[in-house]
C-alpha cells in the first residue's frame, strides 16, 4: 500500500462502528501484508481493540480477549494443520479467504473459525465479526461493579476513603480488588503497610493484552482477607513507556473477571490514559472538603465528568470529607453550586485519620466502633446496586453526619 493511499483512508471518515462488548487484541497472521496495512490505518484508534501481527513461527494466541485472524497464504499450511489439530481448544478464530473454495471453506469451519471473510472484505465485516465474537465473551464472564473514588481537590482524602471503603465492600461472599490508578507516586499500598509488594500498575498495563488470570495474580499483593491491592508503580521522572486507553480497558476487564468488586483510587484525576475506569464505572465518588478552594475545583472536576466523559448525576456520589457543620460552606450551598444531590458526609477526626495512616491500619482495625466505621459501612450499603433508588431527600446527610 503506498504512502498516498494511506493517507487517503486516514482522511476518511470511516462510519460510526458499535462498540465492542469487552476489549479485544486482534493478532493478525498476513504474510504478505495484504490486509495488515489496511487495518493498522482503520483501525488503530480503538480503546477496545489492540493489533499485534505474527508471523507463522509464533505461539498461537489462547484465551477468552484473544482473537486469531488468518489471511490465507501458502505459508500459513503448517498452521492450519496445528489448528485442526487443536479445534477443541477454546479460541477465536476469524478466517480471511476465498470463499469460491469450497475446501478452504470447510477446512476453516473444522479449524473451528467464527467467520470466514473474503479477502476483498471492508475492515466493517471484520469489526461485526469482533462485536459478536466480544459478545460471546462477555456473556460468559461476570463482571465485577467498579466504584471509582476521586478528590475533587488534591489531598481531599481519596486514599484514605477508597481503603476502608474497600474494606467495608469486602465480606465472604466478595473478594475486593483495590487499584491504586497512579502511575508515579501512589499511596494506596503504605495506607495499607503493604512492605513487600510485587508487580504494579505500570507493568501489568504494559503486558495487558497478554496477561491472564495467573499473571494478574502475580501482580497483585495481598492487603487483608478478601482484599488484594494492585499497588502504583516506582517509575523513573523521564519514563518512556507510554501507556495507553486500550490498555487500561483491557487490564480493567481481566479484573473484573477475577473479583467480585473493584475499587479504584483516582486521587491525581481523571488522565488519558484511565479514562476506561471512569467510563466502566458504576459509581464515582468525588471526595471534598468543606472550602471555597475545594469547592471550586470540585465543581471543575463534575463539569468533566458530566459533560465530557457523559458520567449521569445518578452515577455521582459526592463525598464531603471531614464534615463539620460549623464551618461556612454548607450542605445546601455545596448543593446548590454543584447541582448533586447525592451528598454525603464523614465525620471529622483527623487524629484518627493520621494514626491510621501513619500506622498502615485501617480504622475497623484500630477502633472497631469507631463513627468512621459506621460511615463507611453506610457509604458501601449506599454504593452496592439497588441502594439509593427509592431514598427520601436528605437521606445520605442524615446517615452520615456527625
Amino acid at each position: 500500500m503506498t504512502d498516498a493511499k494511506i493517507v487517503e483512508l486516514e482522511r476518511e471518515s470511516m462510519q460510526t462502528l458499535p462498540a465492542l462488548s469487552c476489549p479485544l487484541q486482534l493478532n493478525v497472521m498476513d504474510p504478505d501484508e495484504r490486509l495488515w496495512p489496511l487495518l493498522k490505518v482503520k483501525l488503530h484508534n480503538s480503546s477496545q481493540l489492540q493489533l499485534k501481527k505474527l508471523n507463522d513461527q509464533d505461539f498461537l494466541p489462547k484465551g477468552d480477549r484473544q482473537v486469531l485472524l488468518l489471511v490465507d497464504h501458502p505459508m500459513l499450511a503448517p498452521v492450519y494443520d496445528e489448528l485442526e489439530r487443536k479445534a477443541d481448544d477454546s479460541r477465536s478464530l476469524v478466517f480471511m479467504g476465498d470463499p469460491a473454495n469450497t475446501s478452504l471453506v470447510r477446512r476453516a469451519m473444522r479449524m473451528g473459525a467464527a467467520d470466514f471473510l473474503p479477502l476483498d472484505s471492508d475492515p466493517v465485516e471484520l469489526w461485526s465479526s469482533l462485536v459478536r465474537i466480544s459478545a460471546q465473551v462477555s456473556a460468559s464472564i461476570s463482571l465485577a461493579p467498579v466504584t471509582v473514588v476521586v478528590n475533587g481537590k488534591g489531598g481531599s482524602g481519596a486514599s484514605f476513603v477508597c481503603a476502608n471503603l474497600g474494606h467495608a465492600f469486602q465480606n465472604d461472599d466478595e473478594k475486593v480488588l483495590l487499584l491504586d490508578a497512579s502511575r508515579h507516586y501512589g499511596s494506596l499500598a503504605d495506607y495499607l503497610n503493604i512492605r513487600d509488594k510485587q508487580g504494579g500498575l505500570n507493568d501489568a498495563l504494559q503486558r495487558a493484552g497478554e496477561m491472564d488470570a495467573m499473571a494478574l495474580a502475580g501482580m497483585v499483593s495481598k492487603a487483608r482477607d478478601g482484599m488484594d491491592v494492585m499497588p502504583a508503580s516506582v517509575l523513573p521522572l523521564h519514563d518512556e513507556n507510554t501507556v495507553s486507553a486500550r490498555q487500561c480497558a483491557q487490564l480493567l476487564h481481566l479484573m473484573r473477571g477475577q473479583y467480585q468488586r473493584v475499587v479504584v483510587d483516582m486521587s491525581r484525576g481523571p488522565e488519558a490514559w484511565n479514562l476506561p475506569l471512569l467510563e466502566n464505572a458504576e459509581q464515582v465518588v468525588v471526595v471534598m472538603q468543606q472550602s471555597l478552594s475545594a469547592l471550586r475545583e470540585t465543581i471543575f472536576l463534575l463539569r468533566q465528568l458530566r459533560h465530557e466523559l457523559g458520567i449521569g448525576k445518578d452515577r455521582i456520589l459526592l463525598l464531603v470529607n471531614r464534615y463539620d457543620k460549623k464551618k461556612d460552606v454548607s450542605l445546601q450551598e455545596i448543593e446548590k453550586a454543584t447541582e448533586i444531590k447525592r451528598i454525603a458526609t464523614l465525620a471529622n477526626d483527623f487524629a484518627m485519620a493520621e494514626t491510621c495512616t501513619d500506622l498502615g491500619r485501617l480504622v475497623a482495625e484500630e477502633k472497631r466502633s469507631h463513627k468512621l466505621v459506621e460511615g463507611f459501612n453506610h457509604l458501601s450499603s449506599a454504593l452496592k446496586p439497588g441502594s439509593g433508588q427509592n431514598d427520601k431527600p436528605g437521606l445520605f446527610k442524615r446517615l452520615f453526619g456527625n
